[in-house]
Formats: structure tokens, C-alpha cells, sequence
């Protein structure tokens, strides 16, 4: 009796140890998490309010990342992939369900049966006493195999989700780069124009004094640096709208200053269809993602059968017996046995609801891969057209329109000094001239960005030509060209 109630008391201590050491160990381990990763991972600190602390202390400064006074392109993109959160949301991601493999391939845990207390039944040995049991269930040969291999597809999957996020990032970079830069060289174009407009005022308004022209000359070129006023407004909202995209890609201070663009020259590129074509299907993220969950329902629909198979259930029993029990012929030996069990997986309508599951799974991924080629093909296709069209477009600008624009300038204000030339027909020459040499840096930009959208569509990075800095773009300094009224011609 007395050994009986001893051994109660130790495996009753024993169970109260083991709970009590497994829930402080996860209560400090979570509250050593939380404050470890609050800084990194942005998450809210659930320790007690006296214990909280400010997430403005534990947040890292956005204005901490610096960029060189020259910064290109590149240089933006790899700012935004060393810090935007939606990349490292991703990175989480990804080693959330690496962490799921182990978990998958390992076995549950057993189950350990203490009764120690109650009404205890009597045997020709004795009184039994203190009635253990371990029980471990063993899955049929297969299913843990099968679930580490569902388990690394997801994992796998979301890798391939990373590399999009990736993509995107460095895509949309890219983007916003570009629409920042056509804003500033607007802006440049536009305020040297408006020198060249100034210019044309003063001609028109000493030719005025000299009754050799009309007050609306002056009027109109007045009239036109009000609307130059107007547009600049315009050009710099879009300017400020761009750099906020910037500096929220790169996890900055929408407000954080940024140097402004350098010209960069645009290098024509060469590209072939049914390369691009190629490159895409091999290396796109998204179709090698559904390629990675085809994959995993194929395990799924291996597992769902293997679930009609028994798992078997090992245990081992041991009990107490006091030596003193009722039968003469008692002598306190203890008990032990083996026992071993299986389920039954006779509901067939549960089971065959879970393959049926996991073929339409297959199917729907399947169809997602069709979709996903179609839409790959068309992406791939449309980016290579706009980028050849923008390229065609922006070397026609630069080495055709806009030289024969300022020829053409040059010619209305030498007929307009000389008398033979209305200045509407000079206001006109300067005012396309103008809108040629944005039309040519819009054009530009918009090359840059679809070749942006190509390569994320390619799920990769296209060999591009070097390019020369400081260029030599065609909307040099209007100013440059014309240099005022000459003082004999503005004077009758």
C-alpha cells in the first residue's frame, strides 16, 4: 500500500513538473520572441502595459538609407529589394513553411495514461495500485513521406512567390524611377524654354517701342510664360508624386529628399520574339510556382489514398500491485503487457471525398498553369511591341524631329528679326519644339518602364548596352540655340 501511494505521489509530481516546466518554458520563449523580433518584424509587443514599449523606439528609422548624389536606376532598385517590407513578408513566408517539413515527417507524440487514484480493482495477485500506459501511433508506411513532400512543395511554391514579390518590387522601382526622371527633365525643358519665350518677349517688345511691331506680339509671348507658370505646377506635383513612390518602395520617408536624375541617354536594344518567348516559359517565377503546386496535389491525391490504409497504435501498459490482497495466494507482483491496435477507416464516403478533393486540386492547378502560359505569352508579347514601338518613336525624336524642329525655330526667328515672319508663326515653332522635346523624354521613360515589364515578365534581368553619361540628348538648352535679338535688327 504504502509503495502504491508513493509512486502515485511521484508520477502525480512528476506530470505536474513536466506541465509546468513545458508552459513557462513557451510563456518565456514567446515573450523572448516578441521582443527580439518587435524591432525587426514590426510586430506589437503583447507584454504586460507596464512592460510595453513604444513602438517608436523599437521601429528603425525610414531616413537611415542614403543615396549617392548620382543615383541611378540600379541604384534605387537595390535599395528597394534590401528593404521593402513586401519582400521581407515574403522571406517570412517562405521560412514559415520550410519550418512545416519537420513538423510533417515527425510522429505524434505519444500518450502517456496515469491513473493513480480511484477505486482500484482486486486480483489473485493483490490490490493493483498505480495503472500506467504509453501509446504511440505509428502512420502506414508512406503518409509522414508523403506529407514532408507536401510540405517541402509549399515551401518550395512560396520560394517561387518570393521571387515574384521580388520582381514586382524591382519592376515598380523601376517604374517610379522613371516617371520621377521625366518629371525633372520636363521641368529642365520647360524652364529653358521659357528663357527662350523671355527672350522672344524682349524681341518682340523692343520692335514694339520701335512701332515695328504690335502690342500683341507681346501679349502673346506674356500669354505663353503664364501658361509655362501653369504647367511647371503641374509638372512638379507629378515630380513630388513620383519621388513619395520612390522613397515608400524603399521603405523611406514618403517626404525624404532625393538627388535628382541625371540625363542618361537611351542605347538602343535589339530583341527577338520567340527568344523572349523562350526565356519567359523557363524562367518565369509564377509558372514555376504552379508548377510547384501541381506537384504538391499530386501528393495530396498519394496521401488521400494511403489514407484507406489502418496506422497502427504501439502501447505498453504497466501496473502496480500491492502484496497484500484478499486471495491467499497473492504475491504483489507487478503487471506488464504489450497491446496493439489500428483504426478502422471504414467510412468510405469521407475518404473518397478527400481524393475527389484532391483531383479537382490537380485539375484547378492545371488550368491555372494554361491560363497563367496564355497570360505570360500575351505580357511577353505586348511589353516587346510597346518597348519597340517606344524605341522607334524615341530615336525618331531625337535624331529626326527635333533637329529639324529647331532648324525650323531657328529659321522663324531669323525671318521674324528681319520683318518677314509673323511672331504667331514664331510662337507656333517655339511651342512645337517644346512639345517634341517632352514628347521625346516622355517617350523615353515610357521605353524604360516596358522594358521594365518585360523583364519581370522574362523573371529576370536582359543584358543592356552600356550607357555613356553625361549624354549628349537632343533638348540641349533652347536658350543655347537662340541668343536674344541682334541690337542693329531690333532697332528701325
Amino acid at each position: 500500500m504504502r509503495k502504491s501511494l508513493v509512486l502515485s505521489a511521484a508520477a502525480a509530481m512528476g506530470a505536474l513538473l513536466v506541465l509546468g516546466c513545458g508552459s513557462w518554458s513557451q510563456d518565456n520563449d514567446a515573450a523572448a520572441w516578441t521582443r527580439h523580433d518587435a524591432a525587426e518584424w514590426r510586430i506589437t509587443d503583447t507584454s504586460p502595459p507596464h512592460q510595453r514599449q513604444s513602438l517608436a523606439t523599437t521601429l528603425p528609422s525610414q531616413a537611415e538609407t542614403e543615396l549617392p548624389p548620382d543615383a541611378s536606376a540600379e541604384d534605387y532598385v537595390r535599395i528597394a529589394v534590401e528593404n521593402n517590407p513586401s519582400i521581407r513578408s515574403a522571406e517570412a513566408k517562405v521560412r514559415r513553411l520550410a519550418a512545416g517539413v519537420p513538423q510533417a515527417t515527425s510522429l505524434d507524440d505519444p500518450m502517456l495514461e496515469v491513473t493513480p487514484i480511484g477505486s482500484m480493482p482486486e486480483t489473485a495477485a493483490g490490490a493493483m495500485g498505480l495503472m500506467t500506459g504509453l501509446r504511440q501511433e505509428l502512420p502506414f508506411p508512406g503518409k509522414l513521406e508523403t506529407r514532408g513532400r507536401i510540405a517541402s512543395q509549399d515551401a518550395a511554391s512560396a520560394q517561387k512567390d518570393l521571387q515574384q514579390v521580388r520582381l514586382s518590387v524591382i519592376a515598380e522601382t523601376r517604374q517610379a524611377f522613371w516617371s520621377y526622371y521625366v518629371a525633372a527633365r520636363a521641368i529642365e525643358v520647360t524652364r529653358e524654354s521659357q528663357n527662350l519665350l523671355s527672350q522672344f518677349r524682349q524681341a518682340a517688345e523692343a520692335k514694339y517701342r520701335a512701332n515695328t511691331a504690335t502690342q500683341q506680339d507681346v501679349l502673346r509671348a506674356s500669354l505663353e510664360l503664364s501658361s509655362l507658370d501653369n504647367e511647371l505646377i503641374t509638372l512638379v506635383q507629378q515630380q513630388t508624386t513620383a519621388a513619395a513612390m520612390l522613397n515608400s518602395l524603399m521603405d523611406r520617408t514618403v517626404t525624404g529628399p532625393l538627388p535628382l536624375p541625371k540625363p542618361v541617354k537611351l542605347e538602343p536594344s535589339s530583341l527577338r520574339l520567340e527568344v523572349l518567348l523562350a526565356e519567359a516559359a523557363r524562367n518565369n517565377p509564377e509558372l514555376g510556382g504552379i508548377h510547384e503546386r501541381i506537384e504538391a496535389q499530386r501528393q495530396r491525391i498519394k496521401l488521400a489514398k494511403l489514407q484507406r490504409w489502418p496506422n497502427l497504435t504501439v502501447g505498453v501498459s504497466y501496473n502496480t500491485v500491492d502484496d497484500m490482497g484478499i486471495a491467499p495466494t497473492a504475491n504483489g507482483k507487478d503487471q506488464w503487457w504489450v497491446s496493439f491496435a489500428v483504426n478502422l477507416p471504414i467510412w468510405l464516403a469521407k475518404l473518397q471525398a478527400a481524393e475527389r478533393e484532391a483531383q479537382a486540386g490537380l485539375h484547378e492547378a492545371v488550368a491555372d498553369l494554361a491560363s497563367a502560359r496564355d497570360r505570360l505569352a500575351f505580357k511577353v508579347q505586348d511589353a516587346y511591341v510597346r518597348v519597340d514601338t517606344q524605341q522607334r518613336l524615341t530615336l525618331l525624336l531625337r535624331d529626326v524631329i527635333i533637329p529639324q524642329a529647331r532648324q525650323t525655330l531657328d529659321a522663324s526667328a531669323g525671318g521674324y528679326r528681319a520683318g518677314n515672319t509673323d511672331f504667331l508663326m514664331v510662337i507656333d515653332t517655339w511651342r512645337k519644339l517644346l512639345s517634341y522635346q517632352l514628347m521625346y523624354h516622355q517617350s523615353h521613360a515610357e521605353y524604360e518602364k516596358d522594358y521594365a515589364q518585360l523583364q519581370q515578365a522574362l523573371g529576370g534581368d536582359l543584358p543592356r548596352p552600356t550607357r555613356s553619361s553625361p549624354p549628349s540628348p537632343p533638348p540641349v538648352s533652347p536658350a543655347e540655340q537662340y541668343q536674344g535679338p541682334r541690337q542693329s535688327e531690333s532697332q528701325p
